[in-house]
């Protein structure tokens, strides 16, 4: 132990039975807690606290860091497991650190009760993905490391991504270390600043209009692709929030992975849906901006439809331009006549504002996976589900 510490307490304890104070973020029930309390000599109120909980597979979910001297920090955990070839095997463990200062512990406590985001005025310090791969056939392992830092100054995020010289056996197989670092300007789609940017034994990708969204994981991306498709199909200033967390009724349950609510103006991805692949995320996200399109032009084509969002974008908008209104009005027509999912499959798929919703989504998607060829090139041992 680090000269002038001590060991005041350690447990390792089924969750169950755990009656400590650690702050957390998430609210993932654990199977298990570790526990180890630091004290130092000569400083009898300097004390350092070390939670990790564990799921019931035995992999870290949380690890909370509490120092008396020092901001709380916590570490989310998140581990996935894919095959890249038939030989490949990678463990990706998707990492996001936090701090929060000690001021801050009763506010934020009150904020989670009262159901605002559970990272809500926590600072963002560091995600990470790290994507362990292993040959079964050679034994082979081979370590690449996706980070984003600086995550507190939006216009300058720095992206990086690391393949490390490959090992076997505990030892330096062959290759040489990989780096592909750029800054990305998070509040502008993450539009990448092409001159501050470093490479090392990679070939910068050229034609990847996507590339400042790579190093995202699947659940940050969906603002980001959102934020991106609403910019390109000019409805940036039409009042359209985007919600990550829907919760969506019975009937619509299972069947659906996002949806518009012309109520408010949001595109929404629903919660409980667990994503694959990221591509997918970027099929949904064209797919209900479209739709943001389509009641837009419903809205002002009705004098305001029947929502509240309807009527403001009426209010600031007006009156469409001759060119619009023949399209305005299939829009309309298809609105009024639309059914779910839930109610005819046949009529829904059919419906015109899905079907351009639907070509829209699988264009998009088709452009995000041809122009991860360039990235995937460089860095083979990443899934491309998360790429």
């Amino acid at each position: 132990m680090t000269s002038g510490y001590y060991l005041i307490s350690k447990i390792e304890i089924p969750y169950y039975k755990y009656k400590g104070d650690a702050l957390r973020i998430i609210n993932q029930t654990a199977r298990t807690v570790d526990e180890i309390i630091i004290g130092k000599k000569n400083s009898p109120d300097l004390i350092k606290k070390i939670t990790t909980f564990k799921n019931s597979d035995g992999n870290i979910i949380e690890r909370v860091f509490d120092y008396s001297d020092s901001p709380y920090r916590n570490k989310i955990y998140k581990r996935l497991d894919n095959v890249i070839r038939n030989n490949e095997y990678v463990i990706s463990t998707i990492v996001k650190e936090y701090t929060l200062p000690r001021i801050l512990k009763q506010p934020y406590k009150k904020l989670v009760e009262e159901g605002y985001g559970r990272t809500y005025l926590w600072n963002p310090i560091k995600f990470y993905t790290n994507h362990l791969s292993e040959n079964i056939e050679t034994g082979e392992r081979i370590l690449t490391k996706v980070l984003r830092t600086n995550l507190l100054k939006p216009n300058k995020e720095i992206h990086t991504f690391i393949e490390f010289p490959h090992m076997k056996k505990g030892k330096p197989k062959h290759g040489l270390k990989k780096n592909l670092k750029f800054s990305v300007n998070t509040k502008d789609e993450y539009k990448i600043n092409t001159k501050n940017t470093k490479e090392s034994n990679v070939n910068f990708p050229q034609n990847d209009s996507f590339l400042g969204l790579r190093a995202l994981d699947i659940e940050d991306s969906k603002t980001a692709f959102a934020q991106r498709f609403i910019s390109e199909r000019r409805l940036k200033n039409k009042r359209i929030i985007i919600n990550t967390q829907y919760l969506p009724d019975d009937s619509e349950e299972g069947r659906i992975r996002g949806l518009f609510a012309p109520e408010d103006g949001s595109i929404n991805f629903i919660k409980n849906y667990v994503y694959k692949f990221k591509s997918d995320v970027c099929e949904v996200a064209r797919h209900e901006t479209e739709h943001g399109w389509h009641f837009y032009l419903h809205a002002r084509n009705t004098k305001g439809g029947v929502t509240t969002w309807e009527k403001k974008i009426y209010q600031i908008f007006g009156d469409l331009p001759e060119i619009l209104k023949e399209e305005a009005q299939k829009c309309t027509d298809a609105i009024r006549s639309y059914v779910s999912v839930a109610e005819n499959k046949e009529l829904y798929q059919n419906n015109y504002i899905e079907k351009l919703a639907d070509k829209e989504g699988k264009k998009a998607k088709t452009k995000y996976i041809n122009e991860r060829e360039e990235i995937q090139k460089e860095f083979p041992h990443i899934p491309k589900e998360l790429l």
